[in-house]
């Protein structure tokens, strides 16, 4: 502010006086307004305020202190009030002080003197209401900031304390004046004070220690912003301290860590973290020299439910799955679940999510390898128990892989190999047991994985190849149909059983393009046939996982259309778990697969599940009994009256018979006995090539002479 914007109200009785002190005030650069008395004085002020007011103190009316007080008493405490008056006594000034006067000028006035010392009062205003300026600002500033706001000295006694709400307070500020953080707050709290104001110290400044203090409000973390503070010579130091609230920071920093550490659905830790806690696991036992022990845990059958009864079942199973899991583990198998709060680095657990299906835990102290084995049956014994969801109960079982440190790995992730190793050799061996790891399986996996390898390239380097199997109709002796069986000729291994490729061929997702294969490679050499005169009937198998992928009745089609095969003539073999494990699925693609023309057969049949009541909902023609039973007719009773069960049904429900396996006239001669309606057997033909089809098409078997043919014909046979 500069003197020309200040405004000075002159007030005075005397008109020359008035025009004396205008012309000197003017001259110095004050805009000037005059008042011919007291409440002339006021109500000019009122209407428009001025920066300074020269006072007259003997005036008609309202004299000086009047006017005096009534504007220090609405004009406040800066206002500069400078009284001129003749009296220059000592009462009179102390009179003028007494009623608000800033400063005295006696008459008669040097002007010169005046000019510069009301550019002094006018200097000492600004300065004032800069200050109080400053004031508002930092006041406002303090306001503003959300945090606790201390003054502590370097022994950590409380100064002063200030704080936007009062529940951010460890006490009632009365109560921490005057003691120290050590009397006052928890020792972890404490400390970190005493680390903050030491690292200001020396450093002028200390930024990021955290403490947690369990307040009214609940519990809440701080983080300490100190400072050091000037002071003189000799005094002890000082320090200004922020305390900020950062709990919703460590709230959001924990959940974050939850979903690096954590499996968001079921809450256990994730592969990462699991891994981590078994190489500090292995660390202690290296020192104590005692064992620990990984499961691999996978569930049998998941996905069907996914397929089935979509993925908010397939979540809630897995979520049961995890609990069973905790259930079944001794409380000296397991450690405490991790709570909110945790450090990374400090992870408490033994069970994990790895993905999907999969779960790992791991028992601490073992004292004999043996008694992982019997935890893993407790486990696989607990997930036998039915789910029930929405009155459904939802059979599961799990197939669990073992690796014993030291003997199977000495680090996390040789271990869980190994494990997942011993898994995968339970899920070959039936699924729902417990395997223990050994060196023998990972060569068995270097096997499977060059399998796998060898069988993508199979199908482009020509390698398959179809074989036929006759199937000899009962009444008159002749081949009616045939069934083709698909053969592998590795250019390394030679002749690899399908029993050995097909489900590497199911796990690997070529399935579906080398059951194509086949379907095309048979429709065609049929087509050929029929071309040839001989209407033969051709029976492929289907893979279970076939019937997943959407499309199956469209691919049907087509290949008849191309190769030109009436529909009638393909007969399409179906397992009664492939029936049973995708029921709705299958059963679509059943029907309208049935619905083209073409001939529907429920292949090893007695083996599975047997239910009438899926019989009667599929639309099944043929029911072929299995080898096994054929193998027992003739020495166990049970297989008989299974076979006679098998036949008895299907004569119901108006379905055709063929008996699989057939190797000795004794069998065929029974079969024919019992009704049966079709053989097949290595008592007729073995599977042979294509090319030889047409030559054992043209023979007759007399089945009830032990079915030797009535034409001295020996075509060539392929095993």
């Amino acid at each position: 502010m500069n003197g020309a914007r200040f405004k000075i109200l002159v007030v005075d009785d005397d008109a020359g006086a008035r025009l004396v002190m205008r012309a000197a005030m003017s001259k110095a650069g004050f805009a000037v307004r005059m008042a011919a008395g007291g409440q002339d004085a006021l109500d000019q002020f009122r209407a428009e305020p001025a920066d300074m007011v020269m006072l007259d103190v003997d005036m008609p009316g309202l004299d000086g202190y009047q006017v005096c007080t009534a504007l220090r008493a609405e004009a406040g405490p800066l206002l500069p009030i400078v009284m001129v008056t003749g009296m220059d006594d000592l009462a009179s000034v102390e009179t003028a002080y007494l009623h608000g006067a800033t400063d005295f000028i006696s008459k008669p006035v040097n002007w010169a003197l005046m000019v510069h010392r009301v550019k002094y009062l006018f200097r000492g205003y600004q300065a004032l209401l800069d200050l109080q300026a400053s004031e508002a600002r930092n006041k406002a500033i303090l306001a503003a900031i959300p945090d606790a706001l201390f003054e502590l000295d370097i022994d950590g006694c409380w100064i002063e304390c200030r704080a936007p709400r009062a529940d951010l307070l460890p006490a009632p500020p009365q109560a921490l004046l005057g003691r120290t953080v050590g009397e006052t707050l928890p020792p972890a709290a404490a400390q970190a004070f005493t680390t903050a104001l030491h690292g200001a110290l020396e450093q002028g400044s200390s930024v990021g220690e955290q403490f947690e203090l369990e307040l009214p409000r609940g519990r809440t973390w701080f983080e300490l912003s100190v400072s050091r503070k000037a002071v003189g010579s000799g005094q002890k130091p000082l320090f200004i301290v922020l305390a900020r609230d950062i709990t919703e920071r460590k709230q959001s920093e924990e959940k974050i860590a939850r979903l690096a550490y954590f499996d968001s659905l079921t809450g256990l830790p994730n592969r990462q973290s699991f891994l981590d806690r078994v190489d500090r696991e292995i660390a202690r036992a290296e020192r104590s020299g005692k064992r620990l022990a990984l499961l691999y845990l996978d569930l049998d059958g998941f996905k069907n439910i996914n397929d089935t009864l979509g993925h908010a079942a397939g979540d809630l199973i897995l979520k049961w799955a995890a609990d069973r899991l905790w259930d079944g583990l001794r409380p000296s198998d397991l450690l405490s679940r991790v709570q909110v709060g945790f450090r990374p680095d400090a992870l408490d657990f033994d069970l994990a999510r790895l993905g999907g299906d999969e779960f790992t835990a791991m028992l601490l102290g073992l004292e004999h390898p043996n008694s992982a084995m019997t935890v893993a049956q407790r486990l696989g014994e607990s997930m036998r128990r039915p789910f029930v969801l929405d009155g459904r109960e939802i059979a599961l079982t799990s197939s669990i892989g073992i690796a014993i440190y030291p003997e199977d790995g000495t680090d996390a992730a040789t271990l869980l190999k190994h494990a997942d190793t011993a898994m995968y050799h339970a899920k070959n061996s039936g699924r729902d047991n417990a395997q223990s790891y050994n060196v023998g399986l990972t060569d068995e996996i270097v096997r499977r994985l060059e399998l796998d390898t060898s069988l993508r390239a199979a199908l482009e380097r020509r390698e398959f190849h179809l074989v036929y199997q006759p199937q000899v109709d009962v009444a008159s002796g002749r081949i009616r149909s045939v069934e083709a069986l698909l053969r592998w000729i590795h250019p390394l291994r030679g002749s690899i059983a399908p029993a050995e490729f097909i489900p590497r061929a199911e796990e690997t997702g070529l399935i579906e393009r080398l059951g194509q294969w086949v379907l095309e490679t048979a429709c065609a050499d049929a087509a050929r046939w029929h071309a040839q005169g001989l209407p033969l009937k051709v029976a492929v198998n289907l893979s279970p996982l076939q019937f997943t992928v959407p499309g199956l009745p469209e691919m049907v089609r087509d290949v008849l259309a191309r190769s030109g095969l009436p529909p009638q003539s393909l007969e399409l073999e179906v397992t009664e778990g492939a029936v049973m494990e995708n029921t709705a699925a299958t059963h679509a693609a059943l029907q309208a697969l049935r619905a083209q023309g073409a001939l529907i057969a429920l292949d090893d049949f007695g083996t599975g599940y047997s239910s009438l009541s899926y019989l009667t909902r599929m639309p099944i023609t043929n029911i072929k009994i299995d080898r096994c039973f054929v193998h027992g007719l003739l020495h166990e009773e049970e297989s008989e009256a299974i076979i006679r069960a098998i036949l008895a049904m299907a004569k119901g429900l108006g379905m055709r018979v063929t008996a699989e396996g057939v190797e000795t006239g004794g069998q065929a001669d029974a079969l024919r006995a019992m009704g049966c309606d079709s053989l097949q057997g290595f008592l007729f033909s073995r599977p042979v090539l294509a090319d030889a089809i047409p030559a054992l098409a043209g023979l007759e078997w007399r089945v009830a002479d032990g079915a030797a043919p009535a034409s001295d014909v020996e075509p060539g046979t392929v095993h």
